[in-house]
This record gives structure tokens, C-alpha cells and sequence, in this order.
């Protein structure tokens, strides 16, 4: 285990660390699959897989708050 790591997995233990860290992690994953999307609706992408894209980001989402 890298110096890193430790390090991380000490911040870890911190309640307040740890609050920050997954709401930081939530808000880069939510950004990621809106910035997806738009891309995909400003590429005039199919209804199909404008939809696909919205229900696969719900099912990513319903799994990241169902871990926390």
C-alpha cells in the first residue's frame, strides 16, 4: 500500500472527511452523466437512446445512494 493510500484510509476514518469525499464523488458522477447526456442531445442522438442514457443514470444514481 502506497503512502497515498494510508494516508486516504486514515482521512477515511474522519466522519467529516468522509461526508465530504462521497458528496464530492456523488456531485462528479452526477455531472458526468449530464454532460453525457447533453452531449448526446446536442449530437441530435435518437429518442431511444436519449432515454436509455436517463434510465441508465437513474439505475447508477438508485446505486450510489443505496451504498451510502
Amino acid at each position: 500500500m502506497t503512502n497515498y493510500e494510508k494516508l486516504f484510509q486514515e482521512q477515511m476514518k474522519n466522519p467529516e472527511f468522509m461526508k465530504c469525499y462521497e458528496e464530492a464523488r456523488v456531485e462528479r458522477l452526477l455531472n458526468e452523466m449530464l454532460d453525457n447526456l447533453k452531449q448526446k442531445i446536442s449530437d441530435n442522438e435518437p429518442k431511444k437512446n436519449l432515454l436509455e442514457s436517463i434510465e441508465s443514470a437513474q439505475n447508477q444514481i438508485k446505486t450510489v445512494f443505496h451504498m451510502q
